[in-house]
């Protein structure tokens, strides 16, 4: 046998007479019996690889369980993360055509939406801004805003001169929902946009409490008449409706996904989000906080079987985007962010889409500082080469700002109740299938 040592990635553990082996290097978990249970046990006592076996020895192996050495492990984490933050291959843009909005949403950041609308001269800019990578294969774009839709004229017209480029393109976009009519779905392919993002906060009354036009009137019927309509011409469109939760909405969340299911559609999910205070400074009484988060999704899995990721490591370790150079988010008004958590915020601009730098100290926070790479924490944590460190955003609040945020994923404080809960359905599902 080669010469291998336990990894210090690995969890072993037991609930009663079920034993289990994770291992974060190939994010794979498993049951294992008594007897491979207790002779691991053994091993990690006495670090005799010859009580393994060669059968075990060999699944240990290819799991990661054991390793060579951690810390080339941990090289090749920390290569392959380099890499993707400095590939100058791909150009993500983050666009905001408006920062007006039809809503007037009660948790939204954006506390008083400006009424700014993006300009012929600054699409033309956006253009040459573009243009200007020369080392770029692939733009990526989001539509975001404020309501991007009441600007939808700029976006058709800046999208065709995007196209126009000969790079690959593809786009997205974050709406409300509310303007997405018929005649707005027919577009969207040809305007290469294949996925869309929409809120919902749960049944008609609800929703409407809380994500209402800024005269008061309710937004759910139009919201799914227009998703209905969305879905009948472009199927092959990816639509996330994502739920903003808090401990005033948390018991429809279910019957929304009901909702849902019984529509059938393709390409379709639901995901789950925490409203939260993006300044880290003024916590409502109707947030939840990181414990009633976990108890919320642990009770959706075991209840209602819904699964989420939250509830298990992500397969690719993912780091937001924002790292990299080439990610940059557009104003309206040609002022360019790294976040799209600063849009609207002048304190937070770092330049113009002409090239000039304004806020350069802002600009190196984002690409790297409170880097998860440097810090020893994360390096010696568990889930480290599954987590991308958290978000930057929050890392630099907190690192910088003094804001109170935990930037850890909530699996860390819940691990084996996580993942018990997670082999518990996934062993339901199995036997579902079986008996169907």
């Amino acid at each position: 046998m080669e010469t291998k040592h336990w990894s210090k990635y690995n969890r072993l553990f037991n609930h009663g007479e079920r034993y289990f082996l994770y291992n974060s290097l190939s994010n794979s978990f498993g049951e294992l019996d008594k007897d491979s249970y207790l002779t691991i046990s053994r091993f990690i006592n006495n670090g005799n690889l010859e009580v393994l076996g060669k059968t075990l020895y060999e699944q240990l192996v290819k799991m990661k369980a054991l390793v060579r050495n951690d810390q080339d492990e941990m090289n090749k984490i920390k290569y392959l993360t380099l890499l993707k933050r400095n590939n100058n291959e791909g150009l993500i843009l983050t666009i905001n055509p408006t920062l007006a909005c039809n809503f007037a949403c009660s948790y939204c950041f954006e506390k008083q939406h400006q009424n700014i609308f993006m300009s012929d001269a600054i699409e033309n800019k956006i253009v040459n801004f573009i243009s200007q990578h020369e080392n770029a294969k692939l733009l990526n774009v989001t539509w975001f805003g404020g309501e991007p839709l009441l600007a939808f004229n700029r976006i058709v017209s800046l999208t065709r001169k995007m196209q126009a480029l000969g790079l690959k393109y593809k786009a997205g976009m974050i709406t409300n929902g509310y303007l997405l009519t018929e005649d707005i779905a027919k577009q969207l392919s040809s305007l290469s946009i294949d996925s869309v993002q929409i809120t919902i906060d749960g049944m008609a009354s609800l929703h409407d409490s809380r994500r209402c036009l800024k005269s008061g009137q309710p937004t759910f019927e139009t919201i799914i008449h227009n998703i209905e309509v969305l879905k009948a011409l472009n199927p092959e469109i990816k639509l996330s409706v994502r739920v903003n939760v808090d401990n005033t909405n948390d018991k429809d969340f279910i019957e929304l996904y009901k909702f849902f299911i019984e529509k059938h559609y393709h390409n379709f999910t639901l995901s789950l989000s925490f409203v939260k205070d993006l300044s880290g400074c003024h916590p409502c009484d109707t947030m939840y906080d990181r414990e009633q988060q976990a108890r919320f999704i642990m009770k959706l899995r075991r209840k209602y079987n819904l699964d989420f990721s939250l509830i298990y490591p992500q397969a690719d370790r993912y780091e937001c985007a924002i790292r990299n150079k080439n990610a940059v988010v557009i104003g309206p008004e040609g002022e360019l962010y790294k976040c799209w958590n600063d849009v609207g915020d002048k304190d937070r601009v770092i330049g113009n889409i002409e090239g000039k730098i304004t806020n350069e100290s802002l600009l190196l926070r984002y690409l790297v500082a409170a880097d998860p790479l440097e810090d020893s924490k994360c390096q010696e944590c568990l889930l480290f080469p599954v987590c991308g460190g958290g978000c930057p955003f929050s890392r630099i609040q907190k690192a910088y700002e003094e804001k109170s945020v935990n930037v850890c994923p909530l699996i860390k404080d819940h691990f084996e109740e996580f993942l018990l809960t997670h082999a518990l359905c996934k062993q339901y599902d199995l036997q579902h299938k079986t008996n169907k």
